[in-house]
């Protein structure tokens, strides 16, 4: 059972909490799809941790990341001006480029060249990979970045980004729990066993799997196991970056179609989450309406694709009238408003000591367990999980599925295609 300083242990991550300086010392944070962040358009703000920070593209590609404030007056840089490769804050005309420097100060009249090299600026360093951009807040020279499957540069891949207001801990522990989608996204996935190439997903429609997990180099490796028609098993497997990055097989007819899970920490009480499609094939990057996930009349905010309806009083949104004509939750503008409802439900930091977990939370409790060990770990001096501070880097393995006899384990078994 987890208990209630574990659970403030794991949630909280604002200012100087545990949690919040073992993400940021060892770990590339995301926090904006690559293609919102476009040359000429104004400052993107980004919150993160808490803090504050402003986030454009230069005129040459760059993407500069710096607090918010101007170090001059501490007016807001999101206010700026982008000039060619800076930002100039509109207040009295100071200029910083994107990698962090000072190049203009009006208001210094003796010796400017020289007062604006001594002038510190908050900047971070950036690496786009995979459509999304991450900073390093770690301080020092920013270490090599994580090898990611889906960021491969032959691969498509389909994002949305979904803002909701609880605790990080709760939007990661989603995307590690294979339970909940037979559940509470039956609808969506009756819905998309139209489409031939994910007849497979039936399968997540079977009874509650069992859990095998196992710990790795990077987090963490989750294999749900349900039983077949045929007599073998559906084993699914789900591999975890710690903390923020979660890769699953979504059925697709090739190894490397997936989904990923990436979690951005804004605060205590909120996180963005980027969700994305990868394959191949432009057609097997498939965007959410193309299987069925979301209503074709729904028009997304792109900087919120879930945007809930409602706080508590209007159940977040719920539409009951959907329900009586058999839609199984409710929500049906997309299957990512579900998630970010019954998450926002649980309250903004959920209190785990409260919980009953069952046989088929192996995964979220082995999660927990991985995150205080995490915590351990730095507080001994030593490095955690998937840290990018680890020697020789870090590399994170494809998601898979796979259809094993029985008897076969299932880390023995060679990716035998589902056939469709």
């Amino acid at each position: 059972m987890t208990t209630w300083a574990e659970n403030e242990l794991m949630a909280r991550i604002e200012g100087d909490a545990p949690m919040g300086r073992l993400m940021r010392e060892h770990y590339w944070v995301p926090f904006a799809q690559s293609a919102h962040l476009v040359h000429g358009d104004g400052p993107l703000p980004v919150r993160l941790f808490g803090e504050n920070y402003a986030a454009f593209r230069a005129e040459h590609g760059q993407i500069g990341f710096l607090d918010e404030l101007c170090p001059h007056r501490r007016a807001s840089l999101l206010l700026g001006r982008i000039e060619g490769d800076g930002v100039r804050c509109i207040y009295h005309g100071w200029k910083i480029d994107a990698s962090g420097r000072v190049v203009e100060c009006p208001t210094q009249t003796v010796r400017a060249e020289q007062f604006a090299a001594r002038v510190p600026v908050g900047h971070y360093p950036v690496q786009e990979a995979g459509g999304l951009a991450w900073v390093w807040l770690g301080g020092g020279e920013a270490p090599d970045f994580p090898v990611l499957p889906f960021a491969d540069e032959d691969l498509y891949r389909h994002w949305v980004t979904a803002q909701v207001p609880c605790s990080w801990l709760q939007g990661l522990e989603g995307s590690i729990d294979s339970v909940h989608a037979g559940v509470l996204h039956q609808t969506w996935i009756a819905a998309s066993l139209k489409f031939a190439e994910h007849s497979n997903l039936s399968f997540a429609l079977a009874e509650a799997p069992t859990y095998e997990t196992e710990s790795t180099s990077y987090g963490l490796r989750a294999a749900a196991l349900r039983k077949t028609s045929s007599g073998q098993k559906y084993v699914r497997i789900t591999e975890h970056l710690l903390p923020l990055v979660t890769i699953t097989s979504t059925g697709g007819n090739t190894p490397r179609t997936g989904a990923v899970f990436v979690i951005s920490p804004v605060d205590d009480t909120h996180h963005v989450l980027f969700f994305g499609t990868v394959g191949p094939t432009p057609h097997s990057a498939v965007t959410l309406d193309q299987i069925a996930m979301q209503d074709p009349a729904y028009v997304p905010d792109p900087l919120d694709y879930t945007g809930l309806r409602g706080a508590r009083e209007q159940r977040w949104g719920q539409d009951r009238s959907l329900m009586t004509d058999g839609h199984f939750t409710g929500f049906g503008r997309s299957l990512l408003e579900e998630d970010a409802a019954v998450q926002t439900s649980m309250g903004p930091i959920v209190d785990r000591s409260k919980e009953n977990l069952s046989s088929s939370d192996v995964a979220v409790a082995h999660l927990r367990r991985l995150l205080l060990e995490a915590l351990a770990t730095v507080e001994a001096g030593e490095i955690p999980p998937g840290s990018a501070l680890r020697p020789g880097g870090v590399r994170l393995p494809n998601a898979r599925e796979m259809l094993v006899d029985e008897g076969v384990s299932w880390e023995d078994a060679v990716l035998d295609p589902l056939s469709h």
